[in-house]
């Protein structure tokens, strides 16, 4: 964690094709932060859901990597697939900033 009173930093990232989300952080931080990343599903009412996961950081950046579901009748879940372009990302890093 950062300072006593020192905020995380927020951002909305959008994935691209490939289902990643990629953010540069508006500061870097002292070490890679900690992480938070909660993938918007884009259709909430089909029988699919997104989850995120983090894929690397640095003190410089993070890159999220977002999967969407595919049920099939009577097989349960079938592998994860990348979720493309357009899922919104909200993100948070939590860390001590370079300059403290």
């Amino acid at each position: 964690m950062g300072p006593p009173g020192a905020p995380p930093a927020v951002a909305v990232v959008t994935t691209g094709s490939d289902g990643r989300a990629v953010w540069a952080f508006p500061a870097p931080f002292a070490a890679p932060p900690v992480i938070g990343a909660l993938a918007v599903d884009p259709a909430p009412t089909d029988d699919r859901t997104v989850l995120a996961t983090l894929e690397s950081v640095t003190a410089d950046r993070a890159t999220v990597r977002v999967w969407r579901t595919q049920p099939l009748l009577g097989l349960g879940l079938l592998p994860l697939m990348p979720a493309g372009a357009g899922v919104q990302v909200h993100m948070t890093a939590s860390g001590q900033p370079a300059d403290a």
